[in-house]
Order: structure tokens, then C-alpha cells, then sequence
């Protein structure tokens, strides 16, 4: 038997006709989507974690400890803010669904890390998922064709009008 023998389900002119937006989600619901996933990661990151663990592991840790740790998980946390800024400028125009689906899981990573950090009973886990959704971020961040696109656009316009402010 031939692949040429096996019919063909979906057939050419329905591919043909297909709109040119299937899978494309709109940014109101990508960034409807971006903020829950922020929300809902972290929100799951604090629950789970138990207070009594978190209040042996600081007072094992120390004041001083403590106090580092804590102010690594802020200043991670403005860090991971910087990336989701980035992410919430993307989602502003129409983004693939699979890119969406990767931005959502970068931005989850990000948003739980530092809660992880600060309760001191998860820095391990905590570190690597904010250090893994960084990454991932910026990755998807700098190879993504409409981000290149948008700052193009900016760069091109700010060169106009500063060639516009010299000519005159």
C-alpha cells in the first residue's frame, strides 16, 4: 500500500480557506491570560507553603540569613517584574497560541520563585524556577519576530524625528 492509496481527511481547499487567525489569541486575552497565570502561580506558591516550616527555617537561618535571603527574593522579584513588563508590551498585539502557551509558563515560573525564596523552606526550588523562567522570558523575548517588528518601528520613528528636528 501506497501513501498515494490513503485518503486524505482534510482536504485542500478547506486548508485553503482556512482564516488566517486560527490560533491567534487577541492581546485583551493574552494579557487577561498573562495576569492570571502571575496571580495564580504565585497565589499557589504562598499557599503551600506551611507556616510553621517557614518559621523553623528563618529561625534556623538566622536573622542575618534570613534578612539576605529575603532581599535576594525582592530584588528577584523586581527583576522578574522587568521580564513580565516585557511580557505585558508583547501581549499588546495578536500572539501565536503556542508562543502564548510559553510566555504564560515563563511568567508562572517567575511569579512563583521568589515567594518560594522568601519562605525560606524552598530557596532551591524557588531559585531554579525564577532563574529558569527568566531565561526562558528573555529567550522568547528577544527571538520573538513581533518584538523585533515593534522596535524597529520605535527606532524608525524616533530616526525621523530626529532627522526631521535637524532638517528644519
Amino acid at each position: 500500500m501506497t501513501f498515494a492509496a490513503i485518503p486524505n481527511p482534510v482536504s485542500t481547499r478547506a486548508v485553503a480557506t482556512a482564516p488566517r487567525t486560527a490560533g491567534i489569541v487577541s492581546p485583551h486575552l493574552a494579557r487577561g491570560m498573562l495576569l492570571a497565570a502571575v496571580l495564580a502561580a504565585g497565589l499557589a506558591a504562598y499557599l503551600s507553603t506551611d507556616p510553621v516550616s517557614a518559621a523553623r527555617a528563618a529561625a534556623r537561618a538566622g536573622g542575618d540569613l534570613t534578612l539576605l535571603l529575603r532581599a535576594m527574593a525582592a530584588i528577584k522579584m523586581a527583576l522578574a517584574a522587568a521580564v513580565l513588563a516585557g511580557m505585558w508590551w508583547r501581549m499588546a498585539t495578536p500572539t501565536p497560541a503556542g508562543r502564548l502557551a510559553a510566555y504564560l509558563v515563563a511568567a508562572a515560573a517567575m511569579s512563583a520563585g521568589p515567594v518560594m525564596i522568601w519562605d525560606l523552606t524552598r530557596v532551591a526550588p524557588g531559585a531554579l524556577a525564577l532563574h529558569a523562567g527568566l531565561l526562558t522570558g528573555l529567550a522568547l523575548l528577544w527571538r520573538d519576530p513581533e518584538v523585533a517588528r515593534r522596535i524597529a518601528a520605535i527606532v524608525d520613528s524616533r530616526r525621523r524625528r530626529r532627522l526631521g528636528a535637524v532638517d528644519s
